[in-house]
């Protein structure tokens, strides 16, 4: 594909996620007096220096160097009753002290629509998604995507090279309250993956998602149900897959400020179309687990699961299990603390198991509001990858950032 070809493309899918972007605003504003309606631009940017050990992403005879990052956002929040709309873009510039053909002026660019559940009628609620991202390498490409929806696919958090890649897609969910104590929710979404510098025989992938489920509010803490998810998974190596899944759902609220919602099931993958290989099904556990803890000072997550998926790098269904958590303390009025770890294992299907990828990530930082419109920020990030499959290989990266975030919220109405 040729460079304006990618250009072409990447406008074209901007414009449809901010088309998308404006229509919900659109249907929002139709929904509420103007008068309720608040909307906030806050445009920032970021200046990083930024130490990485290993830019190539090499086992063995790393490469090191400093680099000077920035990064320009904007974002738009639309404040409703009870709801509200996101739209987030950046765009990420990089200054390799050493290296200077790494140079970027577009090392990863982010596009992002989301939003709270969506009152349509009492009864009635929609919630809207959309993304676009493109990223030198897998683990900035994590950090940016979506993560959390069934009916978006897992992230897969694996390094294989630095190249830049494409992902982009959106996602609907639809919650109707049929009885007061039965809610029905059914939604659906749509993925895409590109490698644009493809130096390793990575192979892309377009997922479709269907999500439904079914719940009953048996307290007010607590609401059992079940749940149906598929997912039509295509390679551009001509394979294709299936996934169908259900089980148990629920959802139980610990306290105010602390809330967990499970999935437990199996899952069946039919494989076909992948050179040499004959047609095959596979069966697997399916299951995930969110807990979340909101308070005044501390939000906390912890996010687990486990699924087969179509969004690997090899041309093959993949099963991933990952684990993440990510914890956020305002330890004062002006100082905050952040953590973040994730630890993930990729295997693909196939009997020779080409892929079997296990890679875990920290990062610790401190942050100092000096004023209200700049923030200090220090953090470090460690990252290794463990390969016992034919793909990928054994690979140790860290990273340490300081720099300054600049923005301000402006009330445009």
């Amino acid at each position: 594909m040729n460079s304006r070809r990618k250009d072409t493309v990447r406008k074209n899918v901007v414009k449809a996620i901010t088309a998308t972007a404006l229509g919900a605003a659109g249907i929002l504003l139709s929904l509420f007096p103007a008068s309720a309606a608040n909307l906030d631009v806050t445009p920032s940017i970021s200046l990083d220096q930024t130490y990485d050990s290993n830019i190539f992403n090499t086992n063995g005879n790393e490469k090191g160097d400093f680099i000077l990052r920035a990064t320009p956002a904007v974002t738009f929040s639309l404040r409703m009753p009870e709801t509200t709309l996101n739209l987030r873009t950046s765009l990420t510039s990089d200054t390799y002290y050493k290296y200077s053909e790494q140079n970027s002026n577009s090392s990863a660019v982010s596009l992002a629509l989301d939003a709270t559940p969506i009152g349509v009628t009492q009864r009635l609620s929609i919630a809207p998604a959309a993304h676009y991202v493109e990223a030198r390498d897998s683990y900035r490409r994590t950090q940016l995507l979506p993560a959390g929806d069934p009916q978006a696919p897992p992230s897969i958090a694996s390094e294989t090279a630095t190249g830049k890649n494409r992902d982009y897609g959106g996602a609907l969910r639809v919650g109707y309250l049929v009885t007061p104590n039965v809610d029905f929710t059914i939604g659906g979404g749509f993925s895409k993956r590109q490698f644009l510098d493809n130096v390793s025989g990575e192979v892309g992938s377009r997922v479709v998602t269907g999500d439904t489920s079914v719940s009953y509010r048996y307290t007010p803490l607590f609401s059992p149900g079940l749940f149906l998810h598929t997912a039509y998974n295509t390679f551009d190596n001509g394979a294709v897959s299936r996934t169908y899944a259900g089980g148990l759902t629920g959802m139980y609220r610990f306290s105010p400020a602390l809330t967990l919602n499970a999935r437990a099931g199996g899952s069946r993958t039919q494989e076909s179309g992948v050179p040499g290989v004959p047609e095959r099904t596979t069966w697997g556990p399916y299951g995930s687990l969110f807990l979340a803890y909101t308070a005044a000072e501390i939000q906390a997550a912890l996010n687990a699961s486990v699924d087969q998926s179509g969004g690997g790098s090899f041309g093959l269904t993949t099963r991933t299990e990952t684990i993440a958590l990510s914890i956020s303390d305002n330890v004062s009025a002006r100082w905050g603390v952040d953590l973040s770890g994730t630890f993930q294992r990729n295997r693909s299907l196939d009997a020779a198991t080409s892929e079997d990828l296990t890679s875990a990530a920290g990062t610790a930082g401190v942050r100092y509001q000096a004023w209200e419109w700049a923030i200090f920020h220090l953090s470090c990030t460690a990252f290794q990858q463990w390969s016992n499959g034919t793909a990928g290989t054994d690979l140790k990266r860290y990273s340490a950032f300081f720099g300054v975030t600049l923005g301000k919220t402006y009330n445009i109405y």
